[in-house]
């Protein structure tokens, strides 16, 4: 089972990122996989938004969709993803944002996740570096293009 943790140090405020990866609406914008995207359920209390995130993506000819939870905590600057439906057999997606004293941001970034699917799983396992590169490409990439 893919497991991923990767620590971050970039040059965008926690609020900026935090704002950047809880607004999962705007993902089709700049994660090109994502052929479409629909949000449910937003609800907000206090700190906390959550809702759930129904996608299609397409990778290397293939096109699932699946949906996750999604907590987005403002005053922590954190965002929890969990899987509800989908072709996995587990997805837990976890970013945490935190001030690195220098006007920076130290990115606390993890993933854990399994397709249920044989040949998803095998894509997956072979390809793991190259598809968190590309998540995490995408997520900087828009950072810059948003923040400078």
């Amino acid at each position: 089972m893919p497991k991923h943790h990767q620590a971050l140090n970039v040059p965008y405020t926690p609020e900026q990122l935090f704002e950047l990866v809880s607004d999962i609406s705007r993902y089709p914008e700049f994660i090109k996989w994502i052929k479409a995207l629909r949000v449910s359920g937003p609800k907000t209390e206090g700190p906390l938004h959550t809702c759930v995130g129904e996608a299609v993506v397409g990778f290397k000819g293939f096109t699932e969709s699946f949906s996750t939870s999604v907590a987005a905590h403002s005053e922590d600057k954190t965002v929890a993803v969990k899987l509800v439906r989908g072709p996995f057999r587990k997805l837990e997606n976890n970013w945490c944002f935190a001030a690195d004293g220098a006007g920076g941001t130290i990115i606390d970034f993890t993933i854990d996740y399994e397709f249920s699917n044989l040949i998803l799983r095998t894509l997956a396992n072979a390809n793991k570096d190259i598809a968190i590169d590309r998540i995490m490409g995408a997520f900087l990439a828009e950072a810059k293009r948003r923040y400078g």
